[in-house]
C-alpha cells in the first residue's frame, strides 16, 4: 500500500482535474478507450522493448517493498539496537538468537544471524555492503523503468495525435467521423501528459526519495551490528549510529538521554515490549516506557 502523502496527493490532483472537468462540461467527453490503449498499450509495449521482462518484474516488485513501508523512526531502532548491545555485553552475541526471529527488517535480521553465527567481521562487512550495493541497482532499475515509462507516455500521446488528425483528415467531408478523429488527437496528447506527470513521474521521485530512506537505515544498522561484533560500548556505538538520523531528532535523542539513566529496569521493560513496538514512533514508544 502507498504511503499517505503519496495517496493524499494522487488523490488531490486526479480530483483537481476532475472537478475542472465537470464544472465546465461533461466528464464523459474525456473518455476515450482509443485513445487509452494507444498510450497505455505503447509505454507497456516500448517499456517492455527496452528492459528485460525479469527486469520488470524486479523493478515492480521493488516499488512494491518500498512503497508498502511507511517512514521508520530510527531513534525506535536506535533505541532497540542499544538494548541488544547492552545484553550483548553482559551475556554474549548468542543471547540474542531466540530474538532475530521476531525482527521485522529482513536486512537487521540477517545481519544479527550472520553475528550469532559467528561469522568474521571482514566477512560480515562485505556481505552486508553487498546487500546495500545489491538494494541500490535494484532500485536504480526500478527508478529507471518509471522514469522511461514516464518519457514514452507524451511521446504515444504525440502518436495518438497524429493518428487522430490522420483519421480527421481521411473523413474531412463527414462531420461525425471528423469529431471522432480530432478526438482521438487531442485526448491521447491529454492521457499521456497526465500519467506522465500526475503519476509515473512522481512515482519515480518518490520512489528515489524512499530508497534514500532505505538505504540510510541499512546503513546503520551495519554500523550498528559491526559494533556489537567489536564489543564496543554501547554508548560509543549510538554515537556513531547519530550519524544517520536527521539533525532535530538527532538532539533530541541526546537530550532525553543526557537526563535517562538507563537502568535493568528500563532495560526488561523495553525487551518485554521491543517486538510489538519496533516499528512504532520514538515518541509512543518514550511514552509506553515512562508511564509503563
Amino acid at each position: 500500500m502507498l504511503d499517505r502523502s503519496t495517496i493524499i496527493g494522487l488523490l488531490a490532483g486526479f480530483t483537481l482535474i476532475i472537478l475542472a472537468i465537470v464544472t465546465q462540461g461533461s466528464l464523459g467527453v474525456f473518455a476515450s478507450l482509443s485513445s487509452l490503449l494507444i498510450v497505455v498499450g505503447g509505454i507497456v509495449s516500448a517499456t517492455m522493448v527496452n528492459y528485460s521482462f525479469q527486469n520488470i518484474k524486479d523493478s515492480f516488485q521493488t516499488m512494491i517493498s518500498l512503497m508498502g513501508t511507511k517512514e521508520i523512526d530510527l531513534r525506535t531502532d536506535m533505541e532497540l539496537l542499544s538494548m541488544f548491545a547492552r545484553r550483548v555485553r553482559t551475556g554474549g552475541l548468542l543471547v540474542l538468537d531466540r530474538d532475530i526471529e521476531h525482527v521485522h527488517d529482513q536486512y537487521l535480521k540477517n545481519g544479527l544471524q550472520l553475528a550469532v553465527d559467528g561469522f568474521k567481521r571482514d566477512s560480515m562487512d562485505n556481505i552486508l555492503k553487498d546487500e546495500i550495493r545489491l538494494r541500490e541497482k535494484q532500485v536504480e532499475v526500478s527508478i529507471n523503468v518509471l522514469e522511461s515509462m514516464a518519457t514514452y507516455a507524451p511521446a504515444f500521446g504525440m502518436i495518438g495525435t497524429v493518428v487522430g488528425m490522420v483519421l480527421m483528415l481521411q473523413n474531412i467531408s463527414d462531420p461525425e467521423q471528423l469529431g471522432a478523429g480530432l478526438s482521438v488527437a487531442l485526448l491521447t496528447t491529454l492521457y499521456g501528459a497526465v500519467i506522465a506527470n500526475m503519476l509515473l513521474g512522481p512515482l519515480a521521485g518518490k520512489l528515489e526519495f524512499l530508497s534514500e530512506l532505505d538505504l540510510n537505515r541499512k546503513e546503520m544498522f551495519r554500523t550498528g551490528i559491526l559494533s556489537m561484533v567489536d564489543g564496543e560500548n554501547p554508548r560509543i556505538m549510538e554515537k556513531k549510529m547519530l550519524i544517520h538520523v536527521d539533525p532535530k531528532g538527532r538532539a533530541e535523542y541526546i537530550m532525553y538521554h543526557e537526563s535517562l539513566r538507563i537502568g535493568k529496569e528500563r532495560d526488561e521493560k523495553l525487551y518485554q515490549l521491543w517486538i510489538e513496538q519496533q516499528n512504532n514512533e520514538w515518541d509512543d514508544l518514550k511514552r509506553i516506557l515512562e508511564t509503563g
